[in-house]
């Protein structure tokens, strides 16, 4: 090879180097725009979205203005929208309080446009106040944005019902329920859909299904329970309707306690409560404590006693039914304590004093009432019982033990429920060494006493005389009829 041919050579392969150089080169310019580019679209997705995700509970608006399809955002700016109609008041036990008690839709706005730039982005209307939220052209704007939102979450629960709310307006009872059917096969949580078909189903006497819709209903949003109530009354005084309410109590749903509360003030008649209670009494789920008690005090409030104490003995069980007389558990040897129930022993621990039902000193097998006293003035509330006695003269009798250092003392005394006193027994305060009887006598007028109180009361009449301290106890207590008013000739015990 010649110097000449050498040096192209070399010049060549020079040119070469630098030409494969520039265009590697150039190719990287190329990736790194595309990743930049892709990083900003990243970037701009992830800013939007999230972005727009948060705006469209606090400013559906502006939300809109970034994602003009945001389903989130253009159901939230159909409900404020609706919840300007008065015609959907009724529904507002199960509807959504209001997002932003500040914003312009929560508050109800004029015929003012919102301050808002215009935009050709936003959905049609989305930028205009709801002038009135009863208008037609409203209501195809509310149409729109939620059939737009329907089509970017075909599974919106929410957007369902919305549809079905509007259908509502328009009187399309059919497809009103076919809408709202669709909302609650999607989630049992559009408590608006559900508590519609629930007063739908009762409208229709479909029972069955309004106590099912109600069940669902009160799983999902239990404070609506006192709206769901007068339901429930109505089926459970409609004879073919009352046994599907008693097989739903009997698998003890989350709310059964609640509603027991409420239940007697939903019915027209006060024996319905007890016949649902009596439906459960030998299911594996029986009324508790609790669910009788609700109903016996609303009996005595509104002065059914003689229903209160049918009720109370139907519950009693076989060994306490036996001690059921004129006075209950006067021996204090029942088991269970005390029921809270008004035809058993009622009291409350309050400060300065301990009562209870406990095995007596002198006899550890036997039990009888005890209370003790703390040095010091107290906060006693009375020991009660209610009882039923007719007509009559009876005497109350009894024993204590004490060892009471009080200027006032404690006694018994029998009252009619309206607070007229029958009788009393004499005050014990100081000490006993042993167990000591006592009695004394009242009778119940024939009228306007149809229920008795028996107290054991603190005698003190002033601060001063609320000083008490030390112990006693009480047993054997008994009611005893001496003689029917009438009948002088009738003996103590044939008259029991």
């Amino acid at each position: 090879m010649t110097l000449e041919q050498h040096d192209q050579s070399g010049w060549a392969d020079a040119t070469k180097g630098q030409s494969l150089f520039v265009r590697a080169r150039h190719s990287s310019r190329i990736r790194l725009l595309i990743l930049a580019a892709l990083a900003l679209f990243l970037l701009w997705e992830v800013l939007t979205r999230s972005f727009t995700a948060y705006l469209a509970d606090a400013s559906p608006q502006e939300a809109l203005r970034l994602r003009s399809t945001n389903p989130t955002a253009l159901l939230n700016l159909a409900e404020d929208t609706l919840s300007l109609d008065e015609s959907f008041k009724d529904l507002a036990p199960v509807l959504t309080p209001p997002r932003s008690p500040g914003s312009s839709y929560a508050k109800g706005v004029d015929s003012q446009e919102l301050e808002l730039a215009e935009t050709s982005e936003l959905p049609s209307g989305a930028n205009d106040s709801p002038q009135s939220a009863d208008s037609d052209q409203t209501y195809a704007r509310i149409r729109s944005w939620a059939e737009l939102a329907l089509h970017q979450a075909p599974l919106s629960a929410r957007a369902f019902r919305i549809l079905g709310q509007i259908s509502e307006r328009a009187s399309d009872a059919e497809r009103t329920q076919a809408l709202m059917q669709a909302a609650i096969h999607r989630s049992a949580l559009e408590s608006v859909a559900v508590y519609w078909m629930m007063r739908k189903s009762y409208s229709d006497r479909d029972y069955s299904a309004a106590l099912r819709f109600a069940d669902t209903l009160l799983r999902t949003r239990p404070q609506t329970l006192m709206y769901v109530m007068p339901i429930f009354g109505k089926i459970a005084e409609v004879p073919n309707a009352s046994p599907d309410l008693k097989q739903l109590l009997a698998t003890n749903p989350p709310w059964r306690r609640q509603f027991f509360d409420y239940f007697p003030k939903t019915v027209s008649d006060a024996r319905t409560p007890l016949d649902l209670l009596l439906s459960l009494k030998d299911t594996s789920n029986p009324p508790r404590a609790e669910d009788l008690q609700a109903y016996l005090n609303f009996l005595i409030q509104h002065g059914f006693y003689d229903l209160a104490y049918y009720t109370w003995l139907q519950f009693l069980p076989p060994e306490q039914l036996a001690k059921a007389g004129h006075l209950f558990n006067g021996t204090f040897d029942v088991a269970a304590a005390p029921s809270g129930a008004p035809f058993d022993w009622r009291f409350t621990q309050e400060s300065g004093v301990a009562i209870q039902l406990a095995a007596r000193p002198d006899q550890p097998r036997g039990r009888a009432l005890s209370l003790a006293f703390g040095s010091g003035r107290v906060d006693y509330r009375d020991v009660t019982q209610l009882i039923m006695l007719s007509f009559g003269t009876y005497k109350f009798r009894g024993n204590y033990k004490s060892d009471l250092i009080s200027e006032r003392g404690l006694e018994w005394r029998v009252t009619c429920v309206k607070g007229p006193l029958l009788g009393q027994s004499e005050a014990v305060r100081g000490s006993s060494s042993g167990w000591k009887d006592f009695a004394f006598s009242f009778t119940v007028p024939q009228l306007d006493c149809p229920a008795q109180y028996v107290r054991l009361v603190f005698g003190a009449r002033s601060a001063s005389e609320r000083f008490i301290s030390g112990s006693i106890w009480y047993d054997d207590l008994q009611i005893v009829r001496e003689q029917a008013v009438g009948s002088p000739g009738a003996s103590v015990d044939s008259l029991q």
